[in-house]
């Protein structure tokens, strides 16, 4: 029996020798893996570092287009009210316009009478001017002597 006890405890240590083997294989698989891990999380850092720095750049470059956009919505907002602006003056002054036109189309009773004598004077006036003038032109035509432009004589050679 006593062999048996022998036979056992030898059974018990190369048990507990080849769980020793086993956990010393398994650790040094587990630090090739964390190896292997850590070298993975480096890689994923530098290229999580080099997202964030082109996703700044990129943030810092939508912020400058963005104030470039509001700048220039705020210049055509200027602009459209300069727009609006000037239709209200042009539409003042049609309505001015227009009152004068029609003041001038039917005037009162009693600058009727002057009005019409106002434009016979001028119409007269206008083409007694005329009339000048054309008179004036035609004889500055007729004063001016037209010369025709002749060719200057070709020089004769000397046969001595």
């Amino acid at each position: 029996m006593e062999i048996l006890l022998y036979v056992s405890a030898i059974i018990a240590a190369l048990s507990l020798l080849l769980i020793a083997v086993f956990v010393v294989i398994t650790l040094k698989s587990a630090k090739q893996t964390m190896g292997e891990v850590s070298e993975t999380l480096k890689r994923v850092e530098k290229k999580l570092g080099g997202i964030t720095e082109k996703s700044e750049q990129l943030m810092e470059k939508t912020n400058r287009i963005a104030e470039d956009a509001e700048n220039k919505l705020q210049t055509l907002n200027s602009l459209s009210l300069s727009a609006k602006n000037l239709g209200d003056s042009t539409d003042h002054m049609n309505k001015s316009i227009r009152a004068i036109s029609d003041e001038v189309a039917a005037p009162p009773e009693k600058y009727r009478d002057l009005m019409e004598k106002a434009t016979v004077l001028t119409e007269t006036a206008a083409r007694v001017y005329y009339r000048f003038q054309r008179e004036k032109q035609k004889t500055e035509w007729d004063e001016v002597e037209v010369k025709p432009k002749r060719l200057p004589m070709p020089q004769q050679k000397n046969r001595s």
